[in-house]
């Protein structure tokens, strides 16, 4: 899927990714037997795709020429491995649809990867790490790091780390609503599994953190054009939830207790984003004819614990400052007023730990079929092709050929 054809444009080899890509789907989707196959690791003669010949190959990549020389076909490999390096290829291209069909495929396998025990377990396991080549596309506001190969961790970090370049990476005028539900949803299914299984994933969680304040804050900066396309009143919702779920059932999943600390910190320094969306909901509330009526009134609802958290820590930080007579504090002094400060009472919400499981029909029915259609068609003229370069071949060496 990684080979690069000389003749052959990138919406042709996106295409031509499809059917492997069907493949897959199925497999993982209908054959849990198949599971297994995912976490199996290759020989290192079975080499993962070079970053030179792929489909970003005609990109330049300027970090090449300061970026450490690793031969990535000597590091372990499985299927998984491959899929998270061929979705972050894929993610680069931002305005071809064909990307984004691929894209969407993609996110369905991580789907129901996602929901599948066996495949979290293997995920989690921190006896089985990978170095994955996750590739990053080129934005004004950020300086890519140098290494662009992953340290060695368990996979349900590199998964984190490829959603979270996804999030980051498409905040964009025309808004990929469909793939960013997907994506958080995965995030969502993720969490769920530490949370019931109590697994204790050594992550950088300010990253996703920020990530998803970050999507927060497009939402409200472009809700004006965003909400006559789509209903981001439902992603908010799941985007908050997952706050809800670090701060309800964080003690259960978060490595250390210093995560708790910053994830309150981090409520904090961006109280102003939550304060704009909860004035947002508010004027939707107002407004009789409404179309997301049900999800404004939920979205209003999940904000409640955070709103409490936010006005409780921003009195004692206010108090703290007054008495210490200082106007720019520390983050660190911040963080110790945070860590004295937990006396407040939250809401218990039901269902934080609770997602619709994956259906393909009805809701993705027409999308398969179109694709389906289109891998026939795709399938026929290669072979068509195929045929008559055969018939156009000249016939002399035939008859030349020894009989």
């Amino acid at each position: 899927m990684f080979v690069s054809d000389e003749g052959c444009d990138k919406v042709q080899q996106i295409r031509a990714n499809n059917a492997l890509l069907l493949a897959l789907y199925e497999a993982v989707h209908l054959n849990r037997n198949f599971i297994p196959t995912l976490a199996h690791s290759q020989a290192e003669s079975s080499a993962p795709p070079s970053p030179s010949n792929t489909l970003n190959a005609s990109q330049p990549v300027p970090d090449l020429a300061t970026a450490p020389i690793i031969d990535v076909t000597q590091l372990p490999t499985n299927l998984l491995v491959a899929v998270f390096q061929y979705c972050s290829i894929v993610m680069q291209d931002h305005k071809n649809e064909s990307s984004t069909i691929n894209l969407k495929l993609c996110f369905l396998i991580l789907t129901c990867i996602s929901e599948d025990q066996y495949a979290n377990s293997m995920m989690h396991d921190v006896n089985l790490t990978f170095k994955v080549l996750i590739h990053r596309a080129q934005m004004r506001h950020r300086k890519l790091p140098g290494e662009r190969i992953s340290k060695s961790q368990p996979l349900a970090a590199t998964l984190l780390d490829l959603l979270v370049e996804f999030i980051v990476s498409h905040l964009m005028k025309k808004f990929p609503m469909e793939l960013y539900l997907l994506c958080v949803g995965i995030i969502h299914r993720v969490l769920c599994y530490q949370k019931r299984c109590r697994v204790r994933l050594v992550y950088p969680w300010k990253e996703l953190w920020a990530a998803l304040i970050g999507l927060l804050k497009f939402l409200v900066g472009q809700e004006q054009n965003l909400v006559k396309k789509c209903n981001i009143f439902h992603l908010a919702i799941q985007i908050v939830n997952i706050f809800n779920l670090f701060i309800t059932y964080g003690d259960t999943f978060l490595a250390t207790t210093n995560s708790y600390d910053e994830l309150y910190y981090e409520l904090n320094r961006e109280e102003k984003v939550f304060s704009e969306i909860h004035a947002m909901v508010l004027r939707y509330t107002t407004i009789p004819d409404c179309e997301y009526k049900d999800d404004v009134l939920k979205l209003l609802q999940s904000l409640v614990n955070i709103l409490a958290i936010i006005k409780h820590f921003q009195i004692k930080i206010k108090e703290w400052l007054d008495l210490q007579n200082i106007s720019t504090p520390s983050e660190d002094q911040i963080l110790e007023v945070v860590r004295k400060n937990y006396d407040l009472t939250l809401k218990l919400q039901d269902s934080l730990d609770q997602y619709e499981r994956y259906a393909e029909k009805p809701k993705h029915a027409a999308f398969f079929t179109s694709m389906v259609r289109e891998v026939v068609t795709d399938t026929r003229k290669n072979i068509y092709y195929a045929i008559k370069e055969a018939h156009a071949a000249p016939q002399a060496n035939y008859y030349l050929t020894p009989q």
